[in-house]
């Protein structure tokens, strides 16, 4: 990453983790950031996937696949989301700075 993870605002760095490694599943990019940032647990799990589906209902990401994986949603049966930057994900990126020093 560009950015440290303590630098940037969450939605900034999925962003910027979706521009440098392409396709990356909902529980890779909150593992990520949990990891990254310091935090644990189910809350901030959620908190991370409900800002993939902000990012995603603003067109920045897409959905590129879905599945059911109970070992890779804390046991439970959910549904799981593949996610890809956008090219108006890419424009608002460098609009806003966020692309800088990306190697997307």
């Amino acid at each position: 990453m560009t950015t440290t993870g303590t630098a940037l605002h969450f939605k900034g760095y999925m962003l910027q983790m979706l521009a440098e490694r392409g396709e990356l599943w909902d529980h890779e990019i909150a593992g990520a950031v949990m990891r990254d940032y310091g935090l644990a647990g189910a809350y901030w799990h959620g908190t991370i996937r409900l800002l993939l589906t902000d990012l995603f209902s603003g067109g920045l990401i897409d959905e590129v696949e879905t599945t059911v994986d109970p070992d890779k949603s804390f046991g439970k049966e959910k549904i799981l989301f593949k996610f890809r930057l956008t090219d108006f994900g890419r424009e608002r990126m460098a609009q806003s700075g966020l692309m800088t020093g990306v190697n997307a």
